[in-house]
């Protein structure tokens, strides 16, 4: 067949060849957008193409990766910086401030404390403070405060602790300024206090607690009621007879017996504790030891003697006659139930604290009545002398056969052993 005759099939434009192979390369968008790796990929031919493509794409994220570390780490370190000088203006602000506040702090309160040292800005006036004995730093400091003589008092406590002797303060009322300084405070102190004129007021034996009150408040010393309350306070007890009370609920005044009468010497600011202390030093001297003696010889209690010899100054019309209406009284206490006698029937009891009926108010009942108690009163019913202390202590023994008294109206006494001769005594008396 000759040549001419052949009928040849189209060939392709590009021959393939067997070996060929056809290559497919997929990419995402984002390595789309990276002309500088579609360059490297584009390089790339025959059969490894695409693994290197995958290297060089992990190697660039890595790469990538450690880069955005690298710049975030010194963005940190960059960040901290600027913190870190932001904290510490605001610490040396701070620590600036509180220096400031402290220093502008001790600073008022040491300027305070010498104001006060020298009675500078408190007010010019006077005021009355009492001092106790044995007063101590602390006592003084808070009466002084209290006061308003001091403003400062830890101050006034660190000047006497370093520069006073406690025991030279005088006890006592003082009138002082309030603008003193801490030396002339302490000075007046202990110099005693002003205690004005003299006053000499006597006190007849039997007065009361309340008549000697009141008379204390007619002679300018005190207020009664200031005096009544001291007599019931247990300021006191360091007498060894006053501490000795244990009823003192069932009494009407605890020193009621006990403040002596007689003629004393008083200045026109002493103080209630100092006037009381005066009655019951003499009342403690009176009682000799022979009489304390005998006293607890004769089976009663100081109390009990004093609460009798004050029933005795009260119905006695005289020395004489105290001794014999103790005998009676005795008698009664003694020995009175075997003559069917109970109570001491004494018509000084009957009103007491009050004197008279016309003394107590309306419908008053006194519970130290000797017609409804047996007995002897809760305590004293007046402040007894001398006299019928000893009277207490020592009966007649001329009246020992006695249980009755009573006295006509110019005071003689009419004593009696049975109820007939006391009825008899009453009518000749002018008391029936």
């Amino acid at each position: 067949m000759s040549d001419n005759g052949r009928r040849y099939a189209p060939k392709d434009a590009t021959p393939r060849s067997q070996n060929s192979r056809e290559f497919k390369l997929n990419l995402s968008e984002d390595q789309l957008n990276h002309t500088d790796e579609l360059e490297d990929l584009q390089g790339y031919a025959g059969s490894r193409a695409p693994q290197r493509v995958e290297e060089s794409s992990a190697g660039a994220r890595s790469a990538r990766a450690e880069r955005n570390q690298k710049k975030e780490a010194k963005e940190h370190k960059k960040r901290n910086r600027v913190k870190a000088r932001k904290n510490k203006r605001i610490f040396a602000f701070t620590w600036l401030a509180m220096v400031i506040l402290v220093s502008l702090t001790l600073a008022s309160y040491l300027i305070g404390g010498s104001n006060d040292f020298l009675g500078v800005d408190r007010t010019d006036s006077e005021v009355e403070v009492t001092i106790p004995e044995n007063v101590t730093q602390e006592q003084l400091t808070d009466i002084l405060y209290k006061n308003h003589a001091i403003d400062k008092p830890e101050f006034f406590s660190l000047f006497c602790k370093f520069t006073t002797e406690m025991e030279y303060f005088e006890p006592g009322t003082y009138t002082i300024k309030t603008n003193y300084d801490y030396k002339q405070l302490v000075n007046t102190l202990q110099s005693g206090p002003d205690l004005g004129e003299e006053i000499t007021v006597m006190f007849r034996e039997g007065i009361t607690v309340q008549q000697l009150a009141a008379l204390l408040e007619e002679n300018g010393l005190h207020t009664a009621d200031e005096i009544l309350e001291a007599c019931n306070s247990s300021d006191y007890d360091s007498y060894s007879d006053v501490a000795a009370i244990t009823n003192t609920s069932d009494r009407y005044y605890k020193l009621e017996g006990y403040l002596f009468p007689d003629t004393y010497q008083f200045f026109e600011n002493d103080t209630v504790e100092s006037i009381l202390d005066r009655f019951l030093n003499n009342f403690e001297n009176k009682l000799t030891d022979e009489m304390r003696d005998d006293i607890a010889k004769s089976g009663y209690t100081t109390d009990q003697i004093i609460t009798l010899a004050s029933i005795i100054q009260a119905e006695a019309a005289d020395t004489k006659d105290m001794y014999k209406v103790s005998a009676v009284l005795h008698n009664r206490l003694e020995s009175g139930a075997e003559h069917d006698i109970y109570t001491l029937d004494c018509d000084s009891t009957v009103y007491y604290p009050y004197k008279t009926a016309n003394d107590a108010p309306e419908g008053f009942v006194s519970s130290y009545s000797t017609y409804d108690n047996s007995g002897l009163p809760a305590g004293p019913i007046c402040n007894p002398g001398l006299e019928a202390i000893k009277a207490a202590i020592y009966p007649s023994e001329e009246g020992s056969e006695y249980y009755f008294f009573c006295h006509d109206s110019d005071g003689t006494p009419y004593y009696a052993s049975t109820m007939d001769e006391h009825l008899m005594n009453m009518a000749e008396a002018g008391l029936l």
